[in-house]
């Protein structure tokens, strides 16, 4: 087994980790350490419990030295964020952030995640943990730039997957200085981060390193088993407690208890004196319980005396859970809820079987046929299902309650939803189908160029960036993507102008696209977002695909004559503006200025003839037309 000093680590990170009683690295750390210390990329299926977030920590801030104050102003101008971490949740970036304050501290860098709660802003910490979401809006509102960063460490790639963010993480990638190193830390290699690895992370070293078995070789038969215990790493001592004192000791048994350092270890001792065991060494004839903070090949070497072992800290790879628990009485291991994945793969390459373990003292209720039937279906979701997302979502709630209230609260949750659910899909379908068939189909204006209309499925919206602006059809899809929570997949043709953008979305949700990105900030301009005229101007409007007209003169006189205009071709919209034609044209009603949302009465400006027109930028009205705006 190396240590931290076979690694190459520098000095300062090395007297970090005697100082927090870290001895040994992980199989993860021996093999990503020296990689990510050369600048290379990696991908790792690794979960919590791995030693992942020292693995990529250490890797990269031993190359990271702190800034020299007069360094040129380029490199000043960068500043901000090296070394970006993201992770699925908000609580799991804290999290990482925390681990790594030290280390970081001790190479003179600073530390600092997203969501407040830090003396260091976002924009200004050497290292940044967030997800996402908290990402890109900090670059949009440009708090954070991401012009300076020299590694990024996607923390959790499948859960980020299953909550929703990829999108989003496929925008930031865009964002990326191309020579950014890039790491992947992984429960499970699903396809969308498989693809995601092929394409943005050039060149990665993979661990483990798969052996190219064929895909029709059955997995060898588990030759041992081992139980685990799922708790929150506050009611450990108790249920180790309830684990001494519950499953049949003999006479002179000693149970080994091992935990993850040296620090730790004393404290698990002190906490177990406190309530009448006996700790001592193992070798000790008067001791109850041998707390244990040593290194897997101490543990190779030392004769596991008679009675149970029991991991206080789940094993960090498949070498140390053998070492511990390959023995006749294979014991227990107390395992955090995130953690569950790390155990079940590591449990498999060491050809172990993982399964729950029952404390004695309790007993199982008294089951109905669909109760034993729904639990059945839990046990079958546990077994085969990979629910690292979901753990990481309900964590938070295991600071205040237990494991097994949190189950009983989401079981109860679950049981009633299925007729309310089902009556929301029956409902939905046939509201979309209402409002697609409702929708009226636009004519194409004279001289247009784009394809047509949208599909029927699709609605155009206008929104108020163009190219002068700089705006990029990625930065519009992260945008409705992060804002809206729509899939990026689901967005559809964006088309890029001089002054604005129009872009595609379901018909569905547009409304919800109008409602969330309307007011945000993009390339330091507010957004105005709305339907786009083509597809919902009135019959007898103005078609065309642009944004709407700023009318300069107040509306007609009262009692003037409707102008006809009806039966006129459409006007062009690759004209420039002319002076003294900004007067409102008869027919569906004029349009107000910037693009407000569609007044109640339908259309802009309601009205069938001659409706009256805004000064600049006004929201209409719900009568038709538009209210006048104040003067800024």
């Amino acid at each position: 087994m190396a240590s931290f000093n076979d690694l190459g680590l520098r000095e300062p990170l090395l007297a970090a980790l005697e100082d927090a009683g870290i001895e040994r690295p992980t199989a993860l750390q021996q093999a990503a350490i020296p990689v990510l210390r050369r600048e290379g990329n990696l991908v790792a299926r690794a979960g919590s419990g791995s030693g992942k977030t020292l693995a990529y920590g250490l890797g990269v801030l031993d190359r990271l030295s702190p800034r020299e104050t007069g360094e040129d102003e380029a490199e000043e101008a960068a500043g901000g964020t090296r070394l970006l971490i993201l992770s699925a949740t908000p609580e799991a970036a804290d999290r990482a952030a925390l681990e790594l304050v030290p280390f970081a501290h001790a190479g003179g860098l600073s530390v600092s995640a997203s969501g407040g709660g830090w003396g260091t802003a976002a924009g200004q910490a050497d290292v940044l943990a967030a997800t996402p979401a908290e990402v890109m809006e900090a670059v949009r509102s440009s708090d954070v730039k991401l012009e300076g960063v020299e590694a990024v460490v996607i923390d959790g790639a499948a859960e980020i997957h299953a909550l929703g963010g990829w999108e989003v993480l496929e925008t930031l990638f865009d964002h990326l200085p191309r020579d950014a190193q890039r790491i992947i830390i992984t429960a499970e290699v699903i396809e969308p981060v498989e693809d995601l690895a092929s394409r943005r992370v050039k060149r990665a070293i993979r661990y483990p390193a798969e052996a190219a078995v064929p895909d029709n070789v059955p997995a060898p038969a588990p030759t041992s088993t081992v139980g685990y215990v799922p708790v929150a790493d506050r009611d450990k001592v108790d249920t180790v407690a309830r684990l001494l004192g519950g499953n049949g000791r003999g006479e002179g048994d000693v149970t080994v208890l091992y935990c993850r350092t040296e620090e730790r270890a004393a404290q698990v001792a002190e906490a177990l004196s406190m309530r009448g065991f006996l700790v001592g060494d193992a070798d000790d004839p008067d001791t109850e319980v041998a707390v244990i903070g040593s290194a897997p090949e101490d543990e190779d070497e030392t004769e596991t005396p008679a009675g149970q072992v029991i991991s206080f800290d789940v094993p960090a790879d498949e070498e140390t859970l053998t070492a511990r628990h390959g023995g006749e009485d294979p014991g227990f291991i107390l395992v955090e809820p995130r953690e569950l994945g790390h155990l079940r793969q590591i449990a498999k390459r060491a050809n172990f079987h993982a399964q729950p373990a029952g404390i004695a003292g309790e007993e199982p209720v008294s089951r109905s046929a669909d109760l034993r039937a729904f639990r059945g279906e839990l046990r079958r979701a546990i077994r085969e299902e990979d629910l690292s997302a979901q753990m990481l979502i309900l964590e938070p709630l295991f600071d205040d309650f237990t494991p097994a209230e949190v189950a009983a609260a989401a079981s109860a949750l679950l049981r009633r939803r299925p007729a309310a659910v089902a009556a929301s899909a029956d409902a939905m379908p046939a509201a979309a189908q209402a409002a697609r068939a409702a929708r009226p189909q636009a004519r194409p204006a004279a001289g247009q160029t784009d394809a047509g209309p949208a599909p029927s499925a699709f609605t155009r919206l206008f929104i108020s960036l163009g190219e002068r602006d700089g705006v990029r059809a990625s930065d519009l899809m992260g945008a409705i993507a992060g804002e809206a929570d729509i899939p990026g997949s689901n967005i559809g043709k964006i088309d890029i102008r001089d002054t604005f953008s129009i872009v595609e979305v379901p018909a569905d949700v547009a409304e919800r696209v109008i409602s969330a990105l309307n007011g945000t900030t993009m390339k330091s301009r507010s957004l105005r977002v709305d339907y786009d005229r083509q597809r919902k101007a009135p019959a007898g409007g103005r078609d065309g695909g642009g944004p709407p007209r700023r009318m300069q003169r107040p509306g007609p006189r009262d009692g003037a004559p409707p102008r006809g205009g009806d039966d006129r071709p459409p006007r062009r919209d690759d004209r420039g503006p002319r002076g003294g034609d900004d007067r409102p044209r008869g027919g569906g009603g004029g349009y107000g200025g910037g693009g407000g949302r569609p007044s109640g009465g339908g259309g802009y400006g309601g009205g069938g003839s001659r409706g009256g027109s805004g000064g600049g930028g006004g929201a209409p009205s719900r009568g038709g037309g538009f209210r006048r705006p104040r003067e800024d």
